[in-house]
């Protein structure tokens, strides 16, 4: 009888801690938001002043995916401004998300919409997470068809925002 007992007791107990393992290894998932405001040199065609929020959803505070939107003001170097708005698809790695700091690594790839034409629309960048702070700095590349042609300008970005 002692017997039965000390097998049933250690059954439970194995159990217990397996589904106890189950419930920390669970995944969460949650609505993101990352919203930045930056400066792109956008070389030839001159430098932007750019505002952009992606919405999705997060996984374990570490993989956010979503959808994204902005607007764009790029001022050539022949002093004429163009505005354009981009469209992409969002993906954020944050490598310590239980932590107040995190770095981040950022991925954005889409589309552009100008008054003058159409193109695509990428960046990817590096950065941190300081609470709910936002900064991120690294490569953008827009191919932009207008109606003279195809341009590729390609540049630095430094981006700052929120992120939650």
């Amino acid at each position: 009888m002692k017997a039965r007992a000390l097998v049933l007791a250690a059954f439970l107990a194995g159990f217990v801690s397996l589904s106890a393992q189950e419930s920390e290894t669970k995944e969460t998932t949650t609505y993101s938001n990352v919203t930045e405001f930056g400066f792109l040199t956008a070389s030839p065609k001159g430098v932007s002043l750019e505002a952009t929020t992606a919405h999705g959803f997060s996984i374990n505070k570490q993989h956010n995916f979503g959808l994204g939107t902005g607007i764009g003001v790029n001022f050539s170097t022949n002093y004429s401004a163009v505005s354009y708005m981009p469209v992409f698809v969002n993906y954020r790695l944050y490598f310590k998300p239980e932590k107040s700091f995190s770095p981040h690594v950022n991925i954005a790839v889409g589309g552009l919409i100008t008054r003058d034409g159409y193109g695509g629309y990428s960046s990817i960048t590096m950065g941190f997470r300081a609470g709910k702070f936002s900064f991120s700095s690294g490569l953008s590349f827009m191919p932009i068809n207008e109606w003279f042609g195809w341009e590729y300008p390609f540049g630095v970005t430094l981006k700052f925002g929120f992120a939650f």
